[in-house]
């Protein structure tokens, strides 16, 4: 009896199972993969560690702080390193032409160490390993705790003869405009913008990531992870506060993702210190080093973001009163909600495309409202609800892929709009399912 009661239960089990994911209330366990754990690099090197380094693997140090301090005293065999003035627009080659000249190749192990200044050390730190150096560290606390624990400093060096050794590239350091075009709004891949004196603080737009950004890029200010009393902050702490970073509060960013920094250009210092903490935090970075400047000098699309005063300003160059629901020749204009919410208003000229038809329907709303229209040089606005609504950020870079130049986002949405007071046609065919209060659903 127990033999046949254990074969019907089989039985049942066996049958269920092609229901499993179809709802069945029967469910094979799926067995979790376990979390992803951190690596946190070994980079951060302690004053005696880096003394055995020197006689044990015959390390390099590089002093960051400057000729005048190197004079002073030193780590015994220290080079001092170039100004970034020396550099040029040499990119890897150079930094690599500048190593050999002060007789240091890519096998070496180098040591950085500097002062109190935390950007001297970390603009150099990601620089060497663009070039190809295959161990770099730093020298936790610089010269004064070299100095603190014991270890002498001297003030003269013979130098080191040059060389002329292969440099072997190192993969996953740096990428180029190209690698950015293709990655943005892919999943798996996050754009952080450092040029901002701050970040996306209490999610208001900062300043000049609001004048211009690489399309589904973020603000990030790295140096708001740097503790206050100096040092360099612990990996987890890092990686807490990057997971607070995201388009809206409640979504943020991925750690499993590859980040990707930019700034102004490859001399920007900023890129150097948000590669350095990412990288202690066990992050997978990289880093575009030609910038914004490189990316909007070869004409490739920019997001711009605008409040509601400037975009009525543009629409009213054709509609003075804002009052002719048509669409305007100097802008396309779209609205991203849903068509409910359309119908009981929005702004003058805009034509409705609910986000979730974007793929589907986007060519052919742009070819019935703005037929022949130059992609690479009419302006692409795009709104939503409301500043928490993160449809238009996509829309934009999805956009871009498509050959649009000129991307305005309204961040505030049309609850911004409404807010200044501005009008809000109705459509003039009432939606079916529509709702009939004039209460719009503010989704996100």
């Amino acid at each position: 009896m127990a033999m046949k009661t254990g074969i019907y239960l089989l039985a049942v089990l066996l049958a269920a199972a092609p229901l499993a994911g179809q709802g069945s209330p029967i469910q094979w366990p799926i067995p979790k993969s376990p979390p992803h754990e951190p690596v946190f690099p070994h980079v951060l090197t302690a004053p005696q560690e880096a003394a055995d380094l020197l006689v044990r693997e015959k390390a390099v140090p590089l002093d960051v702080r400057g000729p005048d301090d190197y004079r002073r005293g030193h780590l015994p065999g220290a080079v001092a390193l170039w100004s970034p003035d020396a550099e040029g627009s040499g990119g890897k080659d150079r930094i690599r032409s500048l190593l050999a000249a002060r007789g240091v190749t890519s096998a070496a192990t180098l040591i950085l160490y500097g002062a109190s200044n935390r950007e001297a050390v970390a603009r150099p730190f990601w620089l060497l390993r663009w070039a190809g150096c295959r161990e770099v560290r730093i020298l936790d606390g610089g010269i004064a705790a070299w100095r603190a624990a014991g270890h002498a400093v001297v003030s003269k060096f013979s130098g080191r003869s040059p060389v002329a050794a292969p440099w072997p590239s190192r993969e996953g350091v740096a990428v180029d405009s190209t690698w950015v075009a293709d990655s943005f709004g892919q999943p798996g891949v996050e754009l952080l913008d450092v040029r901002d004196a701050r970040g996306w603080d209490r999610w208001q737009t900062p300043p000049i990531f609001g004048e211009g950004h690489i399309p589904y890029s973020l603000p990030f200010d790295p140096r708001l992870l740097l503790p206050a009393a100096g040092g360099w902050p612990e990996p987890l702490a890092i990686r807490q506060r990057l997971a607070t970073l995201g388009p809206r509060p409640g979504e943020p960013v991925h750690a499993d993702s590859t980040f990707v920094l930019y700034g102004d250009d490859v001399q920007d210092p900023r890129i150097g210190l948000g590669y350095l903490l990412l990288v202690l935090a066990g992050f997978d970075v990289r880093v575009f080093p030609g910038g914004w400047r490189e990316w909007t000098a070869g004409e490739r699309p920019v997001v711009r973001v605008v409040a509601a005063a400037e975009l009525a300003a543009l629409l009213r160059r054709e509609d003075p009163g804002l009052s002719q629901d048509r669409p305007p020749r100097n802008a396309i204009l779209l609205d991203l909600r849903e068509t409910p919410d359309f119908a009981i208003g929005h702004l003058p000229g805009a034509r409705n495309l609910p986000y979730y038809s974007f793929d589907a329907t986007f060519e052919a709303v742009v070819a019935a409202g703005w037929p022949g229209a130059d992609r690479a040089a009419i302006p692409l606005v795009f709104y939503c609800y409301n500043s928490d609504c993160v449809r238009s950020r996509k829309a934009g870079s999805k956009a871009a892929r498509l050959g649009f130049g000129r991307i305005l986002w309204l961040r505030g949405g049309i609850q911004e709009w409404r807010d200044a007071g501005l009008p809000l046609p109705p459509t003039a065919t009432k939606v079916p399912g529509s709702p009939a209060s004039g209460t719009e659903r503010l989704r996100p």
